[in-house]
């Protein structure tokens, strides 16, 4: 028999996974849309992101605003990302906000970092 908190809890990840396919779509989409000479580190940078160790996360967010800190307007649709927003929160959040190590541009860190 199926409770309520069953049903409640089976539609909770069917919307989490739901959110997680519309996000990795949003990041695609942005990869594919970066300029071919580029667009291969920017792939490889976002799939460290998703899928990289916790380690991996900062140097990654430094290359990626490295590499876009001559394009700032593909700096600006990057930093709306939500797996970038969540990556500058998990690196606020296991660091001293103040010492970071982050390096966004100006304008690319939703939160002003």
């Amino acid at each position: 028999m199926t409770t309520f908190f069953h049903a409640w809890r089976r539609n909770q990840a069917n919307r989490q996974a739901a959110e997680w396919l519309e996000e990795r779509t949003e990041a695609r989409i942005a990869v594919a849309e970066a300029p071919a000479d580029i667009r291969d580190d920017v792939r490889r940078l976002v799939d460290t992101l998703f899928e990289g160790a916790d380690g991996d996360v900062e140097p990654a967010l430094n290359e990626l605003w490295d590499l876009l800190s001559d394009r700032p307007e593909l700096r600006e649709r990057f930093a709306r990302l939500r797996i970038v927003g969540d990556a500058v929160d998990f690196v606020k959040e296991r660091t001293d906000p103040r010492t970071a190590g982050i390096r966004p541009q100006p304008g690319s860190d939703p939160e002003g970092v």
